[in-house]
């Protein structure tokens, strides 16, 4: 049994986009939307988010890889070209805009559920990698909070490096606080408690008292 996969289509050939409606249904997927260019396709998208978007090339107005780029980057839905052109050169151009994949017409049913399968796949593996990196950059982004924090507790409680974190951790604990964001307030704190640099004007010389002006000598 299919997934329940959720697609919109379009094609400014309405005949074929209602073929390829029947055939996503014969499946078991559901289309959620049959539009007919391609600036409707990236509104449609952005509003629905289906799980793949098929598109023609030739479209008035944005045609198929324009679209395609702009739905590839916001909201990031899977594409599925389906055309009639099988030039290289558009094929390679496709892949650059972010296309999943890529089907020749007249479509087979056993190729549509093959590209489907695949593309829906593909798109929640590269899903799972920008996760995987923007865990990764909030993980070093906290690790930096918290040292930097601990080194503020090491030098105002003149504790250890143990000590520090381990006062982290129970302030953390206690409050019930993320100790990343217990260490991003201690390091708010510091930077206003911090006392102001005088440095520049320690630099400036005081300026000398002036003296009285002596009165002319007395003429004997």
């Amino acid at each position: 049994m299919s997934q329940s996969y959720r697609f919109v289509i379009a094609d400014d050939e309405k005949a074929v986009a209602a073929g390829l409606q029947n055939q996503l249904e014969s499946l078991g997927y559901e289309v959620a939307a049959v539009v007919h260019d391609g600036r409707r396709a990236v509104d449609i998208c952005r509003r629905l988010a289906p799980d793949a978007v098929f598109l023609d090339i030739e479209m008035p107005g944005l045609d198929g890889l324009a679209a395609a780029r702009a739905i590839a980057e916001d909201p990031g839905t899977p594409v599925i070209i389906v055309t009639a052109h099988g030039h290289p050169n558009l094929i390679d151009q496709a892949v650059e805009d972010g296309v999943i994949s890529y089907l020749l017409k007249p479509i087979t049913t056993a190729s549509l559920q093959a590209a489907v399968e695949i593309a829906v796949a593909r798109a929640r593996e590269i899903l799972a990698l920008q996760e995987d990196v923007d865990n990764l950059k909030t993980t070093l982004r906290d690790r930096k909070l918290i040292e930097r924090a601990k080194g503020i507790l090491m030098t105002r409680k003149q504790l250890g490096e143990p000590e520090a974190f381990r006062l982290l951790q129970r302030q953390s604990q206690d409050r019930r606080v993320p100790m990343a964001k217990l260490a991003e307030s201690i390091i708010q704190a510091d930077e206003m408690l911090d006392p102001p640099d005088h440095s520049a004007a320690a630099a400036i010389p005081p300026r000398s008292p002036r003296r009285p002006s002596e009165p002319p000598p007395r003429s004997t």
